[in-house]
């Protein structure tokens, strides 16, 4: 789970520049059709188009092994993450909502 996490965060920090009025954070997608769980970069910058880039695709939804990649990533950026298609459940471990 370490090496998704780290693919994820190499890729995201080569997107990242520090800009004023710029926001940055990583949008994480259940997609329940494919049983996919998928990364993308979203940039929104004062004035212009939000951008979302394409990151990374885990090749599960198994909450578990999402979970810890989450708490990998977390450790490496700073970045906000937004939870979307995932409806009401707990992370297996902790038992906090996603969010």
């Amino acid at each position: 789970m370490q090496k998704e996490a780290d693919l994820i965060y190499v890729r995201a920090d080569k997107l990242f520049a520090a800009q004023w009025h710029c926001q940055y954070r990583i949008d994480v997608v259940h997609d329940q059709y494919a049983q996919t769980t998928n990364f993308f970069m979203d940039i929104q910058r004062k004035g212009h188009r939000e951008r979302s880039i394409p990151l990374h695709t885990l090749q599960t939804t198994d909450l578990e092994i999402l979970e810890q990649v989450i708490g990998a990533l977390k450790i490496q950026t700073q970045l906000s993450l937004n939870f979307i298609n995932f409806g009401h459940v707990r992370w297996p471990e902790s038992q906090r909502w996603v969010r």
